[in-house]
């Protein structure tokens, strides 16, 4: 079973998807993704083969937008904060054979 793990990294307060595993008799604990800064709002997203070829054909094509994109991540069941999304990044992780996607916001100044 799953559950959030909380991780202080220069001085800011990161949150993890992890998973405790028996490994010749020791408790091991395994990273299954980040979720950024936000736990309820991830900004790494794991997604299903069929909708990261969706995602690049889109973006090929430029005619992909961000409520495009939040649009088919809730319909996922992947609800993602609707702030101004400034980039976006696929990736395809070789040895575990997953896809993800990498949500980066805008900032705002204070």
């Amino acid at each position: 079973m799953t559950f959030i793990r909380k991780i202080k990294q220069r001085g800011k307060i990161y949150y993890a998807e992890v998973e405790n595993q028996w490994i010749d008799g020791k408790c091991v604990q395994k990273h299954i993704r980040s979720l950024g800064t936000d736990p309820k709002n991830p900004t790494n997203i794991s997604i299903e083969p069929t909708h990261f070829s969706y995602l690049s054909l889109r973006l090929m094509q430029g005619s992909l937008t961000p409520n495009d994109l939040f649009e088919m991540l809730e319909n996922m069941g992947q609800p993602v904060k609707k702030a101004d999304l400034k980039r976006l990044g696929i990736h395809y992780d070789f040895k575990k054979k997953t896809y993800s996607i990498s949500l980066f916001y805008q900032k705002n100044s204070k």
